[in-house]
């Protein structure tokens, strides 16, 4: 299936999604995220179409991204693709074999403690949702496909789209630590959370003509007590948010026609995506490596503090680090 036409596809494959069916390379969040955070050389070795190759298995290896991804099926969709492996490791030549026939047959593998935590949060999902009424009027794993200009595609895979379109996106993400705002607020911004609740409502309003209310992320832990969070992101981090994905969109239509040039003039078109800038990056301490110094003490003897003013002059310069 090739995408000639913006618009929301419903039944499209996961697999069939990641491997970007548009009919020109298109941009997604995660590509987006990876322009910001590294450099579009980055994504283009990212990229299933152009330096990369698309996934094969919905079984990632990792089991916290599959726990992560099994969670997602079975809630959302009622798909049966958990295939409970009753192991506790994969060493033997039977539990691979396991392995290898729930992947062979479209499942994610899981050992009985993540197939158990699996479940749990699953049930502790369903029943937030019955107290809420949060996924319900709506349909789940919706592929949006729009175009920003005539050449530049941009796609997305959403969790939750609601019947009502000025209603919030939902999106729902797991957490092996804690739903809370210092613990997940830090981790959704290192994932890119605030470029998707940029990205996604954009590319509905392009569907749609109304702009929903933003992204609601629904977290649910995948340790006891499996409790369920919704967050939102504020005006300051939908500001930064919308920064982000404008320049990643800029870089991605400026390498991407290089890209295009190079191919028809037979140079090497990855030399379309640069990478790091060759200028010298200066690393400041953050406060806590000079605080852990200030308060060293060498053998227990103490030691003398050098500069016991660093801290006081680095929050006058404003330079305090991350």
């Amino acid at each position: 299936m090739t995408i000639t036409a913006p618009g929301i596809y419903d039944g499209m494959k996961e697999l069939e999604y990641h491997a970007d069916p548009c009919v020109l390379p298109s941009l997604s969040r995660s590509i987006a995220v990876t322009i910001i955070g590294a450099s579009p050389a980055h994504a283009y070795a990212e990229h299933p179409r152009l330096g990369g190759t698309p996934k094969t298995s919905i079984g990632s290896g990792d089991e916290d991204m599959d726990v992560g991804s099994a969670i997602h099926a079975a809630f959302l969709q009622g798909e049966d693709r958990i295939a409970h492996c009753p192991v506790d490791a994969w060493r033997s030549n039977a539990a691979k074999a396991m392995k290898a026939d729930a992947l062979a047959a479209g499942k994610i593998p899981l050992k009985t403690a993540a197939y158990d935590n699996a479940m749990r949060s699953i049930s502790a999902l369903r029943k937030w949702q019955a107290r809420t009424g949060m996924f319900t009027d709506g349909k789940a794993e919706q592929s949006v496909f729009w175009q920003e200009d005539p050449e530049l595609w941009c796609r997305a895979r959403l969790d939750w789209l609601p019947d009502d379109p000025a209603a919030p996106l939902l999106d729902l993400k797991t957490t092996g630590g804690l739903a809370t705002p210092q613990a997940w607020g830090r981790a959704c911004f290192e994932h890119g959370a605030d470029i998707q609740a940029s990205m996604y409502p954009r590319g509905v309003e392009h569907i749609r003509g109304e702009p929903p209310a933003g992204v609601l992320f629904v977290v649910v832990e995948t340790s006891p007590p499996h409790a369920v969070r919704v967050f939102g992101m504020d005006p300051v981090a939908e500001e930064v948010g919308r920064a982000k994905s404008q320049a990643a969109r800029a870089a991605w239509s400026q390498c991407l026609r290089e890209h295009r040039a190079r191919v028809e003039l037979r140079q090497d078109p990855a030399e379309a995506w640069p990478s790091y800038p060759p200028e010298i990056e200066w690393i400041l301490p953050p406060p806590w490596v000079v605080r852990a110094w200030e308060e060293t003490k060498i053998g227990g003897i103490g030691r003398a503090v050098e500069d016991p003013g660093l801290i006081e002059r680095m929050i006058k310069a404003g330079n305090m680090g991350g």
